[in-house]
């Protein structure tokens, strides 16, 4: 063949080429036929898409960008994903063994296992709590279990490396021969606690706000104290909504408990569309507090939360009051376990509703008596824990099984905290609210 049939060969070919390519894609067609397609809906720019026609047959260029429209389109009329399968609260329950007579404790005297610090710096927390503990002692006695057995509280101390508070649950369980187990405010020991529960089939009631203990759906594990989420809840809305401020300092530690309620602040603020939080992490064993204190005060804070233990909210919060003295102040749980100042005024703390609660004005009374300073909010529930346990245990008597059993079914129990009901999974129902603090 000569160069110039190959050349007229050549020229027929890209003329039909051409004469192909003048025909409009099925793309295009759709789109001259629907002008008002939204663009604008898409996430990614259009113009980042090339594609060589000289590469690809048109009619297969036109179906690959209508698929790439579609899947686009299909996407956003997706719904959201939905979990393959939900637990739900209503289905914890117990349906094990340990009912029976033959598993009921034996001895005229019922013990409640006590976990808290005993020794160390938080001291002053775990003496607090025994206090009020006994106080519930000492009114329960009034009124003899079945049998004419007695309560007794058995302390055991949280305190120390890592590890020893679940050496000391296990001897609560199994040594001691408790019937039920109240554990302190703080998350970890919980957390150890309410595993070692699901085990050995012991109930425990906890003070502790960390959320997650009652997430698990464990059947023997109940929560007095208003949880992370709702204290942080409750702070979000009166500071965003009810005031309307921007300017937030949140002071965390780098615990646990600080951890998990900074994340909580935070995510309330986020569902508020708040202003990003300007958090500052402490860790009470190696920081420096009037460096601490210059940085916070060059932000100008219109409010400061405290998720932190009460030794490092009552060193800095009397220095922050000075410099800011109308801005509000909300303290975690922990934050507020302290002996309070009576004059800090602009203080917040998440609590359940206490009007008309004539308990709670006795228990105060008859604490400040004993004690010589005002109950913490960890006191009263350390009272309730004591009367609730031997209320149920008036009706099922000294067995693990069945006392988990009267607990569960527990319902509007008036305490010095509140009124106290449980859901299935062991959460207290009462309504939480912003309560001045002190």
């Amino acid at each position: 063949m000569s160069i110039s049939d190959r050349s007229r060969r050549a020229g027929l070919i890209e003329s039909r080429q051409f004469t192909t390519c003048r025909a409009k894609p099925r793309s295009q067609r759709f789109f001259a036929r629907h002008p008002q397609f939204p663009f604008s809906n898409f996430p990614f720019p259009l113009s980042n898409f090339h594609f060589p026609f000289s590469n690809f047959r048109p009619r297969l260029a036109g179906l690959l960008l209508t698929a790439v429209f579609a899947w686009t389109l299909h996407g956003f009329a997706q719904a959201p994903p939905q979990p393959y399968a939900v637990i739900p609260r209503d289905g914890v329950n117990y349906s094990g063994p340990g009912r029976d007579a033959g598993h009921d404790l034996e001895g005229a005297e019922i013990k409640i296992g006590f976990l808290a610090p005993l020794t160390g710096p938080h001291l002053d927390e775990g003496k607090a709590l025994l206090q009020a503990a006994q106080l519930a002692l000492e009114d329960e006695a009034a009124s003899p279990l079945p049998k004419g057995r007695r309560l007794s509280i058995v302390p055991r101390d949280q305190s120390g490396p890592w590890g020893r508070a679940s050496n000391e649950i296990v001897h609560l369980v199994y040594e001691d021969q408790a019937v039920a187990i109240v554990t302190s405010f703080e998350g970890a020991s919980a957390h150890l606690a309410e595993q070692v529960a699901n085990k050995a089939g012991i109930p425990i009631v906890t003070l502790s706000t960390d959320p997650t203990t009652t997430q698990i759906n464990l059947p023997w594990i109940f929560r007095l104290s208003p949880t992370d989420a709702q204290q942080a809840r409750a702070f979000a809305r009166d500071i965003y909504v009810a005031r309307k401020l921007k300017q937030v300092i949140l002071i965390a530690e780098n615990g646990h408990d600080g951890r998990v309620g900074s994340e909580e602040f935070q995510k309330a603020a986020r569902e508020l569309n708040a202003s990003p939080v300007a958090q500052f992490v402490i860790d009470p064993a190696d920081w420096n507090p009037d460096s601490l204190v210059s940085q916070i005060m060059a932000q100008k804070p219109e409010a400061l939360v405290f998720w932190t233990r009460h030794e490092s909210a009552a060193e800095l919060a009397p220095q922050f009051r000075k410099a800011f003295p109308t801005a509000p102040f909300y303290l975690c749980y922990q934050a507020a376990q302290g002996r309070p100042d009576t004059t800090q005024g602009n203080t917040w703390i998440a609590a359940p509703c206490l009007a008309g609660n004539a308990l709670r004005a006795s228990f105060e009374k008859r604490y400040r008596e004993r004690a010589g300073a005002f109950p913490t909010p960890a006191a009263a529930q350390a009272y309730d824990a004591v009367r609730l346990l031997a209320a149920a245990l008036r009706r099922s008597g000294p067995n693990r099984a069945r006392l988990r059993d009267a607990l569960a079914a527990l319902s509007n129990y008036t305490g010095a905290s509140g009124i106290i009901s449980f859901d299935h999974a062991g959460n207290n129902l009462s309504d939480v609210t912003l309560v001045r603090f002190p």
